[in-house]
């Protein structure tokens, strides 16, 4: 996986990525293999595009009840990161995203149509790619700061 995505183009796609945790597991989709999403196919965390003028925070909650059907009310925001680039192999782009952790209270998900699967999985197998893949061009800066955040 690319730790700097200099070689990829860069998108002006604004969008944000939730890094949700329950107790001391993180929720990872695998994304449907559809071409008009990005990254099809991979195991990651929840992420979405960001309406015209919409606050990034606003995006995190809306998608997060889209796509996991987790409310807001059971959402505690831990920490964010902005300008962080993302990237998309298969399409070699990148963007920048801002990144928000929650503790949440609950594990009940229910997908939507976007992704295929999800699970609960401890912060050892993201960091050693264990049913997890890497979009973010800056790997180690994200997973330092959920590797503090999940204590």
């Amino acid at each position: 996986m690319p730790n700097n995505c200099g070689s990829y183009k860069r998108s002006k796609r604004p969008g944000m990525t939730a890094i949700i945790i329950n107790r001391d597991r993180v929720l990872l989709l695998k994304r449907r293999r559809v071409p008009i999403i990005l990254n099809p196919g991979i195991w990651g965390f929840l992420s979405g595009g960001r309406d015209k003028n919409e606050a990034y925070i606003n995006t995190a909650y809306r998608e997060i009840m889209e796509e996991t059907g987790i409310d807001k009310d059971k959402l505690t925001l831990l920490s964010s990161m902005y300008g962080i680039d993302c990237f998309d192999r298969r399409r070699r782009i990148k963007w920048q995203n801002a990144i928000f952790f929650f503790r949440s209270s609950t594990s009940r998900v229910k997908l939507d149509i976007e992704n295929r699967s999800f699970r609960w999985a401890p912060v050892r197998d993201i960091k050693e790619h264990r049913m997890y893949t890497n979009v973010f061009c800056n790997e180690a800066k994200v997973l330092n700061k959920l590797e503090e955040l999940r204590r």
